[in-house]
């Protein structure tokens, strides 16, 4: 991947260095107190991680430690997790996907268009009311004149409708143009939902997917009780920290895909962040789908699961959930669930819960 940075000569680097040490000599002492703290922490952060001093890696602990890129802490959360140490690959993939562009504003651009092209087609539609109103007019106004000038009225009627069916011709191109411009938009349009709906790495809804799905069916009178259960993958950073990064995004992927297949084809399973996933059961009681997550549990510790890339063995893989039932608020319902989840992993872990103990 291209270092979003440009690298520089060592010479280059040594007179920055230089530049910077008489820029803080102008500056007033908060301020040079503040930059040094910053340069700090920065080379505390990246001792910390053991990560080399270079510009790739200076800029993202800086825009990291500094707060202020919303995109970049969102992505960081998101592809981290809950583990402690950020390698170099982390960074670099971190980075990869700052620099994709930001669905959210794709989907606005699209939306945008969208509704320049349903005016344009409108527009379209009141020129062609216009068009008519004034053909009517110009046949009212031969009317009268066919009795006084005959040849007259009969040369304006002609040339009125020629006017009149170019103008329908334009017309009917415009709105053509307009109808396949609407139809490739409209498809733009679903791909970029889908896509900001959907988590890259497991191909499940992700959390912004999952909850405009569980607030419609939550909105469905006739939908049924629905629950809704949090699960976690359990010792996931041990996973992380021994075997990589890539290890951990295949058992990423092993997980959403048993859930997926172990669970009803009703039960939406989309990923919440990190390790976590999170499943909504329409129709069916706290009971049953705290069954369902069981078998699901019990079917996942059956299988031992290896590192493809050394072939050492990563061991049995077990998760944890709390399940609760809908009632008028999804976000308390969540906290129960979330509660209910971390009860379990102070049980032991391997546990789905219902009810705190």
């Amino acid at each position: 991947m291209n270092a979003p940075a440009m690298i520089h000569s060592p010479i280059d680097r040594l007179t920055s260095w230089f530049r910077r040490g008489e820029i803080e000599q102008l500056l007033d002492p908060d301020r040079r107190a503040t930059r040094r703290l910053r340069y700090e922490q920065i080379g505390a952060f990246l001792f910390k991680h053991d990560l080399e001093p270079n510009s790739v890696n200076y800029d993202f602990a800086a825009r990291f430690l500094g707060g202020s890129d919303a995109r970049l802490m969102r992505v960081a959360r998101e592809m981290l997790g809950d583990c402690e140490t950020v390698s170099e690959i982390d960074i670099e993939r971190i980075v990869e996907r700052c620099a994709e562009p930001d669905k959210a504003d794709q989907l606005g651009a699209l939306a945008r268009e969208l509704e320049g092209k349903v005016s344009e087609c409108l527009a379209a539609v009141g020129d062609s009311a216009i068009s008519t109103t004034a053909y009517s007019s110009a046949l009212d106004a031969a009317a009268d004149q066919l009795s006084s000038e005959p040849a007259e009225a009969y040369r304006r009627l002609l040339e009125v409708t020629l006017e009149v069916a170019e103008t329908t011709r334009k017309i009917g191109g415009r709105l053509e143009r307009t109808r396949r411009d609407t139809r490739r938009l409209r498809a733009d349009l679903n791909r970029a939902t889908r896509a900001a709906e959907e988590d890259h790495l497991t191909g499940l809804p992700n959390r912004r997917g999952f909850f405009a799905q569980l607030e419609k069916a939550a909105a469905d009178q006739a939908a049924g009780p629905i629950t809704l259960a949090l699960c976690d993958i359990d010792n996931f950073k041990a996973i992380n920290d021994g075997h990589g990064h890539e290890t951990g995004d295949r058992v990423l992927r092993f997980v959403s895909q048993l859930l997926r297949k172990q669970l009803d084809p009703d039960v939406l399973v989309g990923r919440y962040g990190g390790e976590e996933f999170v499943c909504m059961f329409r129709g069916v009681t706290v009971e049953a789908a705290a069954e369902m997550l069981d078998d699901a549990r019990i079917a996942l510790g059956q299988r031992t699961l290896r590192d493809q890339s050394s072939g050492v063995a990563i061991g049995t893989v077990t998760f944890s959930a709390g399940v609760a039932a809908v009632e008028t608020d999804t976000a308390a319902t969540l906290k129960r669930a979330d509660d209910l989840l971390y009860a379990a992993k102070r049980q032991g872990k391997d546990l789905v819960l219902t009810v705190e103990g």
